[in-house]
């Protein structure tokens, strides 16, 4: 997958002709499952578009909301490496920014017609852009089409009656209800433990996972398994009130995931 970070689209030369795309845009914190309907619609479009999606270093809504999310379901890396896994070919990076808030929806929707030759437009119906996030989805559609591009609308994924969305799988890890967690991701909830420094102690391992900005369980023991590479070994961890995490592992093993699956084991 080509990574493309949006200071790089910005100074491309006026005579840059970038091939068609189809893309999506979004935090895309989790990829679960309503994400990846949109990059199913968008993958659905290769070979006549290049799949594409436009994304975030951090979650907007640290720079822009008094109320801060409760922690990232994933890391950039988790998630980029994910995208590609899904058949997304080019990725445009956004590191917002103080400017990059203050663009106008037309403004951001024509760059990325212009200078990433986006041709059809994937959102949810939920979606909005923008300064102040004045452009809904209808508005994409109505700038998209000003420009000679489409736009596609999807609907919310639902799972038991209930839309799927980052929040919610945030308040069911909170809860430790993992295995509504599982339902709505498509996958365990994963800590990446590649970029992160653990504690050691005696063949204790430790992580403040509210430090490093990861979704924190609710307090208790789970049942969780270790991964590196094709070995996995399944184990047991503890959440304490302060968000540390902490587990047992043989010493030379080096994990590089913990999944999490079942709570108060």
């Amino acid at each position: 997958m080509i990574i493309k970070h949006w200071d790089e689209i910005l100074n491309q030369g006026t005579d840059h002709q970038p091939p068609p795309s189809a893309a999506t845009i979004g935090v895309f914190d989790g990829l679960h499952l309503g994400h990846m309907e949109l990059i199913r619609r968008v993958t659905g479009q290769a070979p006549r578009l290049v799949p594409m999606a436009i994304t975030f270093k951090e979650n907007p809504k640290k720079s822009t909301r008094l109320h801060k999310p409760s922690g990232n379901l994933f890391s950039l890396a988790q998630k980029l490496e994910l995208m590609e896994a899904a058949g997304i070919q080019v990725c445009v990076l956004i590191d917002f920014s103080t400017n990059f808030s203050r663009m106008g929806g037309y403004d951001f929707i024509s760059i990325l017609v212009k200078f990433c030759g986006v041709r059809t437009f994937v959102v949810g119906s939920d979606f909005k852009c923008g300064h102040r996030l004045s452009t809904d989805a209808l508005g994409v559609g109505q700038i998209a089409r000003s420009l000679g591009s489409e736009t596609h609308v999807v609907d919310p994924v639902r799972l038991d009656g209930d839309v799927v969305s980052s929040s919610r799988i945030r308040t069911t890890i909170s809860e430790g209800r993992m295995d509504q967690a599982l339902a709505m991701l498509g996958r365990p909830y994963t800590l990446d433990l590649r970029s992160i420094r653990l504690g050691r102690d005696r063949g204790t391992v430790t992580a403040s996972m509210a430090l490093i900005g990861a979704v924190v369980p609710c307090e208790g023991k789970y049942a969780v398994q270790l991964v590196d590479g094709d070995v996995v070994k399944p184990t047991t961890a503890s959440v304490d009130a302060d968000g540390t995490l902490s587990w047992v592992q043989a010493e030379g093993y080096e994990p590089q995931f913990i999944r999490f699956h079942d709570y108060n084991v």
